[in-house]
């Protein structure tokens, strides 16, 4: 038999693979939407593998840690690290079936962690995210809302995933060493609902800054001067909604002003 006969011979096996559904991961496909669930690619594969590593190393460093340093600046260390892992990779998955497939894994491991301690890491869970005046639930209901906001701007603005990554970049970045600022260096406190300093109010402002400029040069979105003034003063209304905000809803406002900021960015004339 000929080498073109062989290849057309393949090519036959092949098709009648993919056509009976036989093998479900696609290597690739170039038309494939974002928000389809029509198939799992192999990129999306081994990302919603990796992620599921990334989220269990997470959880380990909770633990880890939690001997070492106080309980609030181990929750920042896992926001800063887990916001900045969820700002960058979403859109690196294909569609969206990869990202419940990752969240899917996420939840498995924590949920075998919760069977082989015996409940164990749930109490040591809720020690660590446990905040002084607030009740023992609510870091859970935190943590759910500002999921649900993420999800939320990545369903919304999936066609522009820099819009996407400034949001969760300021909420992880400004919201992270605002408080991290404020705890260690408490310059000029004030309280409008929560008690905060001036300090803390000028990281926020100047890691908004970082965080949009980061997304600008990542994605390669034109700049100019005007672009500058954009930054610094939509950097302001992060850090004055952040003063502002009761208990912890800056986790709920911040992902939001960081989303409307990169789009008056990109789409303003």
């Amino acid at each position: 038999m000929s080498l073109i006969t062989n290849i057309q011979i393949c090519k036959n096996i092949l098709d009648c693979f993919y056509t009976s559904n036989v093998i479900p991961i696609v290597i690739n496909d170039s038309e494939n939407n974002f928000l389809s669930f029509s198939s799992l690619t192999l990129n999306d594969a081994i990302l919603s593998i990796l992620s599921g590593i990334v989220g269990l190393y997470l959880l380990v460093i909770l633990l880890l840690l939690k001997s070492r340093y106080p309980n609030w600046i181990v929750r920042k260390i896992v926001h800063f690290s887990g916001g900045t892992y969820i700002a960058f990779i979403a859109f690196q998955f294909d569609n969206i079936l990869g990202i419940l497939l990752a969240i899917c894994l996420f939840s498995m491991i924590f949920l075998t962690l919760i069977i082989f301690s015996k409940g164990k890491i749930i109490s040591e869970y809720f020690l660590l995210n446990f905040r002084e005046g607030e009740k023992n639930y609510t870091f859970i209901v935190n943590t759910t809302f500002t999921l649900v906001i993420l999800l939320i701007s990545l369903l919304v603005f999936n066609n522009n995933p820099a819009i996407f990554t400034a949001g969760a970049l300021v909420i992880s970045w400004a919201d992270t060493f605002g408080e991290v600022s404020g705890k260690l260096f408490p310059i000029i406190k004030y309280r409008v609902f929560n008690k905060k300093s001036l300090s803390g109010s000028f990281s926020v402002f100047f890691f908004s800054v970082l965080a949009f400029v980061i997304t600008i040069l990542f994605y390669k979105i034109s700049f100019s001067p005007f672009t500058i003034w954009k930054i610094l003063i939509g950097s302001i209304l992060c850090s004055l909604f952040e003063a502002i905000s009761w208990k912890w809803l800056d986790n709920l406002i911040l992902p939001f002003i960081g989303n409307l900021v990169m789009f008056w960015i990109i789409f303003s004339i």
